[in-house]
């Protein structure tokens, strides 16, 4: 068992881009490993961040055409909303 504090879950969910990237501390790094260990609920969710990468990594700049417009409407609003201040 780690002698790190742990970190609630909605602070990891609202740092994970930061950590993927490669952004935060090395202190606060370890606190968020040290939480993967327990939580199986946040390892799940860096998984998916992962495959939605992997897969988004993929497409080509022309894949996006094949998209209905609505689609990519609503596509491009959530992600504008979820990196507003």
């Amino acid at each position: 068992m780690s002698e790190l504090p742990d970190q609630p879950c909605i602070e990891f969910v609202e740092q994970v881009t930061d950590y993927l990237e490669d952004a935060v501390p090395p202190d606060h790094r370890a606190i968020i490993e040290a939480h993967l260990e327990i939580c199986e609920g946040c390892r799940t969710l860096i998984d998916q961040w992962n495959e939605t990468i992997r897969l988004a990594g993929r497409l080509a700049d022309t894949d996006t055409t094949d998209l209905d417009p609505a689609t990519r409407t609503r596509l491009i609003t959530t992600f504008r909303q979820s990196h507003q201040p």
